[in-house]
């Protein structure tokens, strides 16, 4: 019983740092390639890219040798996270 209690505290606990971010597409978004070209502007090489549960653009990349995966809102193209992975 302790086990399992313990558990699923952890659980609770560590679900907000796993969390990634959340976007609200507005009417008129941004293409995902201007996200891309921003990330490659700023010495990265896209691998791949995908749309995120939260609908925000997420590209999976390197720069310098390390992996990251970045956030980018989809209405203003803005970088909001950039985690290295």
């Amino acid at each position: 019983m302790k086990k399992l209690l313990l558990t699923s505290v952890f659980a609770v606990l560590a679900a907000p740092v796993l969390a990634e971010p959340s976007c609200t597409p507005g009417a008129e978004v941004k293409p995902v390639w201007e996200s891309m070209k921003a990330f490659e502007e700023a010495g990265g090489a896209v691998k791949s890219f995908k749309i995120n549960d939260g609908a925000c653009y997420e590209i999976y990349g390197t720069i310098d040798g390390k992996n990251y995966e970045v956030f980018y809102d989809p209405n203003t193209g803005a970088e909001l996270e950039r985690i290295e992975a």
